[in-house]
């Protein structure tokens, strides 16, 4: 799987601050794919790991790929790289640090994780990217990389604090048709990531589930002190016929110890198309009706009039 793969230029320090924004840019070819796309482990202090990652060489002749270790976070769901700031990651990982391939060629790569014993307790986050640029190179070279995000979660006093900061429907609490479109904004609090999951049920005022959606199943990862808009999976073909007032509910759950958390919202479907249809069907009959009536009542006294006159 290819994963944030972009051009990069290696060049001595004193120019690096100049080009990095410039060159942050989508590649149009691709000469490396790495994988798995996500490393996730969970464990303790002390613990040592071991796994496997993929390499392959996508370009038409031999490459020789470099590992380097960049540390990232996330800021309004989106991902952000901090190639200043040391990833303790990079000192706990023991693999090799390059690969040659041939043409087309995929190579496995063990590694094991050797977590230090006074390793802190929370998330631990980083990037391993795989690129041509060798890291003892000094001329300007632009290369593709590809790189393999770790979420490291390590035991301890870890704080799994979390928050729904908003509720609501995306379009008001008034709708014209049984509802889809909700938003679940949660924050993470603590200081490790949190993955929510959970359920949005819509009731009527009688209790009875009319829909339940899923919340966030594509889990989605939250960095501590972020915030993100969870994804509400969609159902409707066609959403069913609604009138009147109904209540969602929100029961979200994530950590070990399965925090959790519910809030309901009620809102008004009111389907005024289908509303104005029945009133203009109802009128319409209210008026043939009336018609019919009074067309009946003048045969009725044409007719008692007649035979009056016999």
């Amino acid at each position: 799987m290819k994963i944030f793969t972009r051009k990069s230029v290696f060049v001595p320090a004193i120019l690096l601050g100049l080009i990095m924004g410039l060159l942050i840019l989508p590649s149009g070819t691709q000469a490396v794919t790495v994988g798995p796309a996500k490393i996730e482990y969970k464990t303790d202090p002390g613990a040592t790991i071991s796994g496997k990652l993929f390499v392959v060489n996508e370009d038409q002749e031999a490459r020789t790929f470099y590992a380097a270790f960049e540390k990232f976070t996330e800021v309004d769901g989106q991902k952000k790289f901090l190639p200043s700031e040391p990833a303790e990651l990079s000192e706990w990982f023991k693999m090799q640090k390059s690969v040659s391939l041939k043409a087309g060629e995929q190579k496995e790569i063990p590694f094991t994780i050797e977590v230090p014993k006074n390793a802190p307790p929370g998330g631990h986050f980083a990037v391993i990217w795989w690129g041509t640029a060798s890291p003892d190179a000094k001329e300007v070279a632009i290369v593709t990389r590809a790189g393999i995000l770790v979420f490291l979660q390590v035991s301890g006093e870890v704080s799994e604090k979390g928050e729904v900061i908003e509720f609501s429907l995306l379009n008001g609490k008034f709708v014209f048709q049984l509802p889809e479109d909700f938003v679940v904004n949660f924050k993470n609090q603590g200081n490790t990531y949190l993955k929510p999951r959970g359920e949005l049920m819509v009731k009527n005022i009688f209790g009875s589930t009319i829909a339940a959606f899923k919340v966030n199943s594509k889990e989605r990862i939250i960095f501590p002190e972020n915030s993100q808009i969870l994804d509400v999976a969609k159902k409707f073909d066609k959403p069913p016929f609604a009138f009147g007032f109904y209540k969602a509910e929100l029961t979200l759950q994530w950590g070990e110890k399965q925090n959790d958390i519910l809030k309901s919202i009620w809102f008004l479907v009111f389907p005024w198309k289908t509303v104005l249809l029945v009133v203009i069907i109802l009128a319409a009959i209210l008026l043939l009706a009336t018609k019919g009536v009074k067309k009946y009542n003048q045969w009725v006294l044409k007719k008692y009039s007649t035979n009056g006159d016999k």
